[in-house]
């Protein structure tokens, strides 16, 4: 090899040479991503579950409900904005927040309400 093929050979090699902060940074960043995993992951954990009973939802509560209608008018009218709702779940009372926003299949919500059947 020549002298000035070995000088190309030698920058080439050290403008592709991976530091150790390099490493560091990488791994910082698959931390973050892990963790927003995880933040995202735990958001839909807490949401509406299968077998959820809704005790109240936003506006609309147990004493004052009459049908789906109901919800679906709440939802409508707080596109974007956090909704309170109240279910029981295996037993416990659970306080969540839901915010109605657009997303790429059918309603706000991202899930199915279905009356309790009885």
């Amino acid at each position: 090899m020549s002298e000035e093929q070995t000088r190309q050979s030698e920058g080439s090699s050290q403008a592709d040479a991976v530091t150790v902060s390099d490493i560091q940074e990488l791994i910082r960043r698959k931390e973050e991503i892990e963790a927003q995993i995880k933040a995202n992951y735990d958001v839909l954990e807490s949401g509406l579950q299968v077998d959820d009973e809704i005790v109240e939802f936003g506006s609309v509560n147990t004493q004052n409900f009459q049908s789906l209608h109901n919800i679906g008018s709440v939802v409508q009218h707080s596109e974007g904005k956090p909704l309170n709702v109240t279910v029981i779940r295996r037993g416990e009372k659970h306080q969540l927040r839901l915010v109605p926003t657009r997303w790429a299949g059918k309603g706000l919500l991202g899930c199915n309400i279905i009356p309790l059947q009885r």
